[in-house]
């Protein structure tokens, strides 16, 4: 499948907020350690991501890729969009920890970039997967039972 322009420009203000986010503007992080710990739960949601898709099946773009298939299992059971989650609460630790208003300004306009990418991946997988709308109603976003 072709990559829109709009894609490219999500795929790359998501690099660009995750680089923000994770300088030290500062020279060193100003935040508590403490805020690490919120990238605890992001680093295993993403190795489990990582362990339970085979690779080949995933990519950055929101287009599927020409051999991807539909997975619903796994981490995919609780969330449609596993590894935006833990994206965010990866980089929501650091760019605390790191504590400037760059690395904290980072994380909404991450948000955009995650938003546009799933808004525009879920079209194409409704296009592409006859049961994906199922899918959609029995499992949420982001964020187990709530979204």
């Amino acid at each position: 499948m072709h990559k829109s322009l709009a894609s490219h420009l999500l795929v790359s203000l998501q690099f660009i907020t995750i680089g923000i986010g994770l300088v030290p503007w500062a020279g060193s992080p100003q935040g508590s350690p403490a805020w690490l710990w919120l990238s605890v739960p992001g680093s295993l949601i993403a190795v489990y991501t990582l362990t339970h898709n085979r690779l080949g099946n995933f990519a950055i773009y929101p287009e599927p890729l020409t051999q991807a298939r539909l997975v619903t299992s796994g981490p995919y059971r609780r969330v449609r969009h596993p590894m935006y989650l833990a994206l965010f609460l990866l980089m929501s630790g650091i760019a605390a920890w790191n504590g400037t208003w760059y690395n904290l300004a980072s994380l909404p306009v991450l948000l955009i970039a995650i938003f546009g990418k799933m808004q525009r991946e879920e079209r194409y997988l409704r296009e592409r997967f006859a049961d994906y709308a199922d899918y959609c109603h029995r499992c949420k976003r982001l964020i187990p039972f709530i979204y």
